[in-house]
């Protein structure tokens, strides 16, 4: 279906460059000089037209193209099949996203402090297009190692990346349902990719049948909007939403706002999350935690922080409810994980909760501070799981219990004291750079009059410390023989680059905290 459409989009869009080029060069060859001229002035407006829309868009759509077509064609030949084809697929990829990162995904025009919607969004397509990069750069060594031979996990996350930057760019609730729907189908499969775990697939079924009624109930929502004034376009929608008290509006707020909380893991709808990051691969675990929530979170930004804002008293209640549960329940339910992936599932709910405290700011201030949480959380994010993937490609097999940890710092001293700096940061130990972006949205929280409710974040979140620090007993103070395991450095990965920067980052972050900062501050700015 996907090559069906997408060969009909490009063969529209080549037939009307044809014609107009036939149209064109007609006229030119029985015209004056002044046609000429006028000839010339055209051509130029037709391609200023041509890539006034987003060419990142265009780029990732013909790069889908011609991967399913390569894929169809030689996926089933021996001597261009799987593991080959995968590699080629893997270096094809990441030199591609490389590319549309550095030719398309700067656009330095748009660093401006006029408010400007496009500027908001292009700058938040160069955050996910950063981070795609590093995710990509990752995974590749660990889907080497376990044989994925299978085209389809580049042509899924190439879709992923069609649908997350079309997102970015959505101006109009209907287009913003089409690129979630894709988005969201993609990642179904990529919860049940690994088909042999019958975990697996319960955990993405699981998925499957929450996100098929979330996405009704976001539906049901847009509907309702649009019965309430008539279009779902961003730019009417300012216009007409001031005061206005539309019974079908607040309905249409809280279904929107439900499914959002869905799709970005926050409590009380985080049941899915756990369940799919403990069932999943693990590279598709490090996909779910760290591209989609930057798209998602702007596109709430949008919506309730723009067309919403005049109702923020009604819509700020229910993310502050959803931000306080996240948080209490992402930090009292580690503590009795035994798995390592379900205890970083309930640690990504609490940090959802931080997150969403910028939201229930709703001023410029947090906006800001929610976008350095997070680029913080992301690099944090892909640090932790590179050095998980980095340990189960070493060891051939993945420490799935914290029981299988037990003294594996008295032989792996370097990895060990790495993967507890990741974890001092990520629970917001100083001076790490964890510790900066909790301590920025919580101090934005305060000046809005929320001190009663910050100090008992941090108590709550104070908890989040015991199950990290005992993680580290763990690593160190529990001798045991028999789950122990030697991680071995003599097969290099690519992963050691992306560990050794982000490292670095993570240490001496203290230093230099002005460079998200204000890139965060730029993009703030450009919105509200």
């Amino acid at each position: 279906m996907f090559v069906m459409v997408f060969s009909q989009i490009f063969r529209c869009w080549w037939n009307g460059i044809h014609d107009w080029f036939k149209i064109n060069c007609f006229l030119l060859k029985r015209s004056n000089r002044l046609r000429r001229i006028f000839f010339l002035m055209e051509f130029f407006n037709f391609f200023d037209t041509l890539f006034s829309f987003n060419i990142v868009i265009e780029v990732i759509a013909f790069y889908i193209l011609f991967s399913l077509g390569y894929g169809v064609l030689y996926s089933s030949s021996l001597e261009l099949a799987t593991p080959p084809l995968l590699n080629s697929f893997l270096s094809f990829s990441l030199f591609f996203l490389i590319l549309t990162f550095i030719f398309f995904g700067f656009d330095f025009s748009t660093f401006s402090l006029d408010y400007n919607l496009y500027s908001f969004n292009q700058n938040i397509q160069l955050i996910f297009l950063f981070v795609s990069i590093m995710v990509l750069f990752v995974t590749r060594d660990f889907v080497g190692a376990r044989f994925i031979s299978k085209f389809e996990y580049d042509i899924l996350f190439s879709f992923v990346l069609l649908s997350a930057v079309c997102l970015c760019f959505a101006d109009d609730f209907l287009l913003i349902y089409l690129a979630i729907e894709l988005q969201s189908l993609c990642f179904y499969v990529f919860a049940t990719f690994n088909r042999n775990s019958e975990f697996s697939t319960e955990s993405g079924l699981k998925y499957f049948v929450f996100g098929a009624v979330i996405s009704c109930l976001l539906l049901v929502g847009f509907s309702l909007i649009y019965l309430s004034f008539g279009s779902t376009s961003f730019e009417s929608l300012l216009c007409l939403t001031t005061a206005s008290d539309n019974p079908f509006l607040f309905c249409g707020m809280v279904f929107i706002l439900i499914a959002f909380l869905f799709k970005v893991g926050a409590a009380p709808f985080h049941s899915w999350l756990c369940d799919v990051y403990d069932g999943a691969m693990i590279s598709v675990t490090l996909l779910f935690a760290a591209v989609p929530k930057i798209i998602i979170f702007s596109v709430i930004v949008k919506i309730f922080l723009l067309i919403f804002y005049d109702f923020a008293s009604f819509w700020s209640s229910f993310f502050l409810f959803s931000s306080l549960l996240s948080i209490a329940v992402g930090s009292l339910s580690a503590i009795y994980q035994k798995r390592l992936k379900r205890l970083f599932a309930y640690s990504t709910v609490a940090h959802t909760g931080f997150i969403l405290l910028g939201v229930v700011a709703a001023s410029p201030d947090s906006v800001k501070t929610l976008i350095f949480y997070l680029m913080i959380y992301s690099v944090l994010t892909i640090l932790l799981f590179s050095l998980l993937i980095f340990a189960i490609i070493s060891i051939a097999r993945f420490p799935a219990y914290l029981a299988s940890w037990t003294s594996s710092g008295l032989k792996n001293y370097v990895f060990v004291m790495s993967f507890a700096l990741t974890l001092f940061s990520i629970a917001g130990i100083p001076p790490l750079a964890g510790f900066f972006s909790k301590f920025l949205i919580l101090f934005s929280f305060i000046s809005q009059d929320y001190l009663l409710t910050s100090v008992t974040i941090v108590l709550i979140s104070s908890v989040a410390c015991f199950y990290y620090i005992r993680l580290i007993k763990t690593f160190f103070f529990v001798k045991s023989s028999k789950n122990s395991f030697w991680i071995s450095s003599t097969k290099r990965q690519h992963s050691e680059h992306i560990i050794g920067t982000l490292l670095f980052f993570n240490m001496f972050f203290v230093f230099r905290p002005e460079l998200f900062s204000s890139f965060s501050t730029l993009i703030s700015i450009t919105l509200l």
